[in-house]
């Protein structure tokens, strides 16, 4: 008798919805951050605008947000690279 794969239909349901979630965060928090956010800025006369987006609540240059929205799309496409090369092998029994 053999023991049961670990891919479960529950399982893979999970590990599916893990993965939408992760596109939805990276597509659209991420990417919506270089439109949205800024900088705390102050004018001369003391009076200060607050910040918004992971750019103002982290202080983070115009550079610094701009990589990491390159980090995150290259993190995608190795990551899916890697998935699909995932996909394409034999289930293994155990």
């Amino acid at each position: 008798m053999t023991t049961p794969s670990w891919f479960t239909t529950r399982r893979l349901l999970i590990l599916f919805c893990v993965v939408y979630m992760i596109n939805y965060l990276d597509r659209g928090t991420i990417a919506s951050n270089g439109v949205n956010g800024k900088r705390k800025t102050c004018d001369d006369k003391g009076i200060c605008k607050s910040a918004i987006g992971i750019q103002g609540d982290f202080g983070l240059t115009n550079f610094q947000d701009d990589l990491l929205s390159c980090a995150f799309m290259v993190g995608l496409l190795v990551s899916s690279l890697v998935l699909a090369s995932l996909a394409k092998k034999e289930p293994q029994p155990f």
